[in-house]
């Protein structure tokens, strides 16, 4: 790979089979979910029945299939798809569920999710990016856990390919892939509603 990605745009992947088979080495990617390479030089993906978008560096910072029920929530909730988000985007997600499972011995709780996490445009040159065109970020004066993430690559909209998610009673299907900038919903406006306090998060 040469050169940064333009930011915000869809560019043609450079994914090759050998890191396809990296990613599944390291069991990032289960052996029953089918993967495809996108035609050499094709810059707008196109998809087949059932076939996703999805990211190598999404795997790396915790995006998984089966899909968490949790996630597929989120994705309904802001009306997004995977290349909607930047890798970091999926670290917030994946350290939440993470904090909710391991440290409050909790199911991830979206009432504490809207408190302290929300959803931004990312904008470009006065443009919506197609590309990562929304941003998970903390809210302002939410109480979270400190630290600093590593930066996430600006390759990363280098590294797609398609994948076939399987039906069935434990996976959690995503919406068809669609082009162009994700749609601002009202959960994107509305943030932090009134789903009770940390307080009682705590006592759960």
């Amino acid at each position: 790979m040469s050169g940064p990605s333009p930011q915000g745009r869809w560019v043609a992947s450079s994914i090759t089979e050998e890191d396809i088979a990296t990613l599944r080495a390291a069991r990032y990617l289960a052996t029953e979910i089918p993967h495809k390479l996108p035609a050499q030089g094709r810059v707008i993906p196109t998809t087949g029945s059932g076939e996703r978008v999805v990211f190598i560096s999404h795997f790396l910072r915790g995006l998984g299939f089966a899909l968490h029920p949790f996630v597929r929530g989120l994705m309904f909730y802001y009306g997004l798809d995977f290349h909607d988000l930047a890798p970091d985007s999926f670290l917030h997600i994946s350290a939440f569920i993470i904090t909710c499972e391991a440290f409050l011995r909790i199911p991830p709780h979206f009432g504490l999710w809207l408190k302290t996490f929300h959803v931004k445009p990312k904008v470009i040159e006065g443009k919506q990016a197609e590309c990562g065109g929304a941003t998970v970020s903390k809210v302002t004066n939410a109480l979270w856990l400190k630290g600093s993430f590593m930066e996430s690559s600006n390759l990363w909209q280098r590294e797609w390919f398609y994948i076939n998610e399987p039906r069935g009673t434990k996976w959690a299907a995503t919406p068809a892939f669609r082009s162009g900038p994700p749609i601002q919903l009202a959960s994107w406006i509305y943030k932090g509603l009134d789903w009770g306090s940390i307080d009682e998060v705590q006592t759960l």
